[in-house]
């Protein structure tokens, strides 16, 4: 992203015309002091500050490639949102321009870190699309014309549904633990890997406390995720039993060791 800066702070001196009316050798001036200063800014970690930096060199020349940089910035801000937003500006803007293939590739993680898991590769800035219905059961559709029952006699269906949905926020809670996982790991190899012979950084303590912070959320997350995933599982046994014609007696308790939390399913089928 810093190579990217660098030349866009070179484009604005160097273009002839970028935008209509056609910025003046100032305003190119002005604009590119003001992208050196976000560039600066980007390396000791004020992201914020080269974001409004960049916006506003871009009020004055519009160059593309800025949307791009203000989008990494929120990325380094740990803003997806944000992020998103401005990636799909830059390729909105410039969709076969010099950065549009890792614009591309940003938007498409920042859609599936944001919970979007249907990303069409051919435009990665579209809305999420609702996952296709369930295709109908003959088997079931059949039973109940003959019958006229309805889907109250299988008060199981409800428990194994309920079951699928808790275990599947429980998957995503894991996977969101192992990302803050492997970003702490990532700072703690940076700190550890510093050259004692040179200077650390200004900001080393929050590099330091993000990474703290990194490594709590994934304790929180695997542990909440690894619980999630025992419980889904125990609603799902429990509703698959209640349609089967065994009798099922089935207690669930909690059990806490010192080195685990989670449930335990006893019972008889």
């Amino acid at each position: 992203m810093r190579l990217t800066a660098a030349v866009c702070a070179s484009l604005l001196l160097a273009t002839p015309a970028l935008a209509q009316p056609t910025p003046t050798p100032q305003q190119k001036q002005q604009a590119g002091d003001l992208v050196k200063q976000a560039i600066a800014k980007s390396q000791s970690g004020e992201h914020q500050a080269a974001i409004d930096l960049y916006l506003q060199a871009y009020a004055i020349v519009p160059l593309p490639l800025l949307l791009s940089n203000v989008a990494s910035e929120w990325k380094a801000l740990q803003k997806p949102v944000e992020s998103l937003r401005y990636f799909c500006k830059y390729l909105e803007a410039e969709p076969t321009g010099t950065n549009a293939a890792y614009a591309t590739s940003e938007a498409k993680v920042l859609q599936i870190q944001l919970g979007n898991p249907i990303v069409d590769d051919k435009d990665v800035c579209a809305p999420p699309k609702a996952p296709p219905p369930p295709p109908p059961n003959p088997k079931l559709e059949q039973k109940h014309e003959i019958t006229g029952t309805t889907s109250d006699e299988s008060p199981g269906r409800t428990l194994e549904y309920t079951g699928g949905i808790v275990a599947g926020l429980g998957v995503l809670g894991l996977a969101v633990g192992v990302y803050f996982g492997l970003e702490a790991s990532s700072i703690s190899k940076e700190i550890s890997n510093h050259d004692p012979t040179m200077p650390w950084p200004d900001n080393i303590n929050d590099r330091e406390k993000t990474g703290q912070s990194d490594e709590n959320k994934q304790i929180l997350f695997l542990v909440m995720g690894g619980i999630a995933v025992g419980a889904g599982a125990i609603l799902y046994v429990m509703g698959h039993a209640k349609n089967s014609e065994h009798t099922t007696q089935l207690v669930l308790r909690p059990v806490a060791t010192p080195d685990t939390v989670g449930f335990a399913l006893d019972g008889r089928f």
